[in-house]
This record gives C-alpha cells, structure tokens and sequence, in this order.
C-alpha cells in the first residue's frame, strides 16, 4: 500500500499481527523505484505489492507481519538515488511524519505466509507447497 493509500483508507497494523491482503507481483517500475532510492538489492528480495486500489482479483494472502520498516526519502522532484532511509517500526500507523528533508514513501513488510506458486503470472496459496514461507511485501508510493 503507497504511503498516500495508509492515510487514505489504510488500517493500522503490527509485528506478530494477522493480515490479510490482496497481493500482486510488482511491476518492473516499483523494482526499479526501489532499486534507485535504497540501491542495495532490496528490490530483488521484494515479490509481491499490496495495494489497495490495484487489482480487486489479485489473490488474498492471509499471514503474520514479522517485521515493519517505513521508508523514507529525498525527492527533486523525482525519488533521489540512494536517500532511502528504513526505520524499524512496531506498528505501521495511518499518519507518518517526514524525517527532515525525507518524505514517508511507504512500508516494507515483511509476512510470514503460507508457501506461493505462481499461476498465470499471479501468486496463488497452494496448501499442497506446504509449511511457510516469509515474504517480502512491498507498500510504498510511486
């Protein structure tokens, strides 16, 4: 969910909480995005986007939050390169403050879910992968 999508019709959540939400794979701009604000291989551990006015068919995935960052950056006008700044957070609340000269962009979850497969380009629960898997969930604005 982008920054702006938590003020707007976004719900508070925490570490060890129950989610449930409509995940999407991102797409090659939300990686790129990553990859330009926080340029350490973050994007390529991220799979799956949350995003509350995206698709409506997107799968629901149920899971626990293991871990809460926000995201902050620099922005003239577009994201500065390598302003990305990741707090460690508790609760993931509706309102966030800037941090000096860095805009809340958004989170980075992580979800301890029930393992994925992939069908027709689309993550679906299968019961048969199996045991767990933790997933990193994007929620950032572009």
């Amino acid at each position: 969910m982008p920054g702006w999508q938590m003020v707007c019709c976004g719900t508070h959540f925490r570490e060890a909480g129950a989610v449930s939400w409509r995940l999407r794979h991102p797409n090659s701009a939300e990686l790129a995005w990553f990859d330009t604000v926080l340029h350490d291989g973050v994007a390529a551990r991220i799979d799956a986007v949350e995003d509350h006015h995206g698709d409506s068919s997107a799968p629901l995935t149920e899971g626990t939050v293991t871990s809460i960052f926000t995201l902050h950056c620099r922005f003239s006008p577009e994201p500065v390169a390598e302003s990305g700044l990741l707090t460690s957070v508790v609760t993931a609340e509706k309102w966030n403050e800037d941090l000096d000269d860095r805009h809340f962009a958004g989170f980075l979850i992580s979800v301890l879910a029930p393992k994925s497969i992939r069908v027709q380009g689309r993550f679906s629960t299968s019961s048969s992968a199996g045991g767990d898997a933790r997933r990193s969930v994007g929620v950032f604005t572009l």
